[in-house]
């Protein structure tokens, strides 16, 4: 996991108390995992988000820009109290997250994804897309008001 400098110190106070146990996830999350991933038009998305989509590939500069907006979830939408501590809904977003990771490495070991974790305090939301030449979400667009992770299924400089 790679971050930046406000999300290395929250990092310690999840770790310490343990919220980003993957086990730890709400139903609505794992239903979402078990869903799978359908590919289309070389891109991945979660099988649950891409049918209700009201959008297409070519609304989008590149595949990337599309990926990340249709595998764009906020965790609080997802707790059956939205609400949750502030520290408990990012230690849920970094527990999908390394979820997200390992189930796409085991599914498309070859290719490489980029998980992305933004944080506010009252807003978690994770992100997922494949890590494309030439094309990147990441770079151009991290918020330095936000607690930023990233995981990738390959090591690779960002």
């Amino acid at each position: 996991m790679k971050c930046n400098s406000q999300m290395e110190q929250l990092y310690q106070e999840i770790r310490g108390d343990n919220l980003d146990d993957p086990r730890a996830l709400p139903q609505k999350l794992i239903a979402l995992l078990n869903a799978g991933f359908v590919e289309e038009e070389e891109c991945v998305f979660f099988s649950q988000l891409k049918p209700s989509a009201p959008v297409k590939n070519v609304d989008f500069p590149d595949k990337t820009g599309y990926e990340c907006f249709v595998n764009h979830l906020d965790i609080e939408d997802y707790l059956e109290n939205g609400g949750s501590p502030a520290l408990e809904l990012l230690g849920r977003g970094l527990a999908l997250a390394q979820e997200i990771k390992e189930r796409l490495s085991q599914l498309h070991g070859t290719r490489h994804f980029r998980v992305i974790v933004a944080f506010t305090g009252p807003s978690c939301s994770v992100r997922f897309h494949t890590v494309r030449q030439d094309e990147g979400w990441t770079d151009k667009d991290l918020c330095r008001d936000e607690a930023i992770a990233i995981f990738e299924t390959q090591e690779q400089e960002i």
